[in-house]
């Protein structure tokens, strides 16, 4: 049964509705946490019925609703907490697609429904022990209008970071594979040819000249060696597939132009996407250091806090350094928080720079 009370709001009260309205709209824009937004629209919606509960409801593939978001004046919505078979008024709105309004005893309802890409996704409910305003409809409206900017936004932003992880995956696997053609491709061939020339060079009738020239080719080519294997560890380090980030860390802090102090407290493999990123991170930072920075040392700190991998690099260099500048730190942002962690560079001029991430993981199961 529907039911309404013939009430019609003052200029002022549209005009705090409205005001209210913009200030939701504003929580969407600057993309806050979807839950924050939902409780507000429930807050905003038991203001303007006062007394009245409110809140939002999802329905859920198997038949059944979930309540996402509930104001927190008024009595408890019976019907609405938990994960429910849709009954009642949420079962009328599901069925009929529209809004509906009802009254049982002294208890007034109203729900609409919140469409998301042109599928119903749930409702915005009220509940109140008075008549509800003539046009609780539009009211309602408005506020399942911005349920549904709310949810689909809180869905490009997942799909955004879902895509931003994938790439990286797949940039990390072609780094790998790299890594291997070089190893076992390029590397090998080279060092073989060294071999070669350096049997070469030990037939004991061959001119001393042509030995010269054949001892000297050979080294050229050990150089060669080298810079490929360099470049390699600087595409995807074997030692970091092996060991994971204990022994990495430790062993590109040894390779560093600058003096480095390492305090490592990683003893588990971690997410390969998580050691790829802390590697290339201290990677990056402690070449800054040296190329840009002209520091005379440098700290290098990973800690396994349980449910995040902290990595710092710290230099008491020139500082002056812009995150915003040059494609290395750009990367390195991109890469953390594709994997939802934080990126972080202190630089003032004339005392260092500290470059951080945080990469959250898997928190240590007891037992495991």
């Amino acid at each position: 049964m529907e039911v309404s009370a013939p009430v019609v709001g003052t200029a002022q009260d549209e005009a705090e509705v409205q005001a209210a309205l913009r200030r939701l709209a504003m929580m969407i824009a600057k993309h806050q946490p979807s839950a924050a937004v939902l409780h507000a629209v429930t807050e905003e919606a038991a203001r303007q019925f006062e007394p009245a509960t409110a809140g939002v409801i999802r329905y859920e593939r198997d038949g059944r609703t979930t309540l996402v978001a509930e104001s927190t004046e008024g009595p408890p919505a019976a019907g609405w907490g938990g994960r429910l078979p849709a009954v009642g008024l949420t079962a009328a709105v599901l069925h009929t697609r529209r809004f509906v309004s009802a009254s049982v005893g002294s208890r007034f309802t109203a729900a609409m429904p919140v469409y998301v890409d042109d599928l119903m996704w749930g409702l915005v409910a009220v509940g109140s022990g008075r008549m509800l305003p003539t046009d609780v409809e539009r009211r309602l409206t408005e506020l399942a209008e911005l349920v549904a900017a709310t949810v689909a936004d809180e869905r490009r932003w997942a799909e955004l970071a879902a895509s931003r992880t994938r790439l990286v995956a797949a940039s990390d696997k072609i780094r790998q594979r790299i890594e291997r053609d070089l190893h076992e491709g390029a590397q090998q061939f080279v060092i073989t040819l060294v071999l070669r020339l350096r049997g070469v060079a030990e037939i004991p009738s061959l001119l001393p000249e042509i030995r010269a020239e054949v001892e000297d080719i050979a080294a050229e080519l050990l150089a060669v060696f080298y810079g490929v294997r360099e470049l390699a560890r600087a595409v995807h380090p074997a030692i970091l597939s092996v060991g994971g980030l204990y022994p990495a860390l430790r062993a590109l802090a040894r390779r560093s132009t600058v003096p480095a102090v390492v305090d490592v407290r990683v003893h588990r493999r971690l997410p390969e996407p998580i050691e790829v990123a802390a590697y290339h991170v201290a990677a990056e930072a402690l070449a800054n250091a040296a190329e840009h920075g002209r520091a005379s040392g440098v700290e290098l700190n990973a800690k396994d806090s349980g449910d995040a991998l902290l990595v710092e690099v710290r230099d008491d260099g020139v500082g002056g350094a812009d995150p915003t500048l040059g494609s290395g730190l750009i990367g390195l942002r991109d890469r953390t928080e594709a994997l939802g962690g934080a990126f972080i560079v202190v630089s003032p001029p004339g005392a260092g720079t500290v470059v951080s991430c945080r990469l959250p993981v898997a928190p240590v199961t007891p037992g495991a």
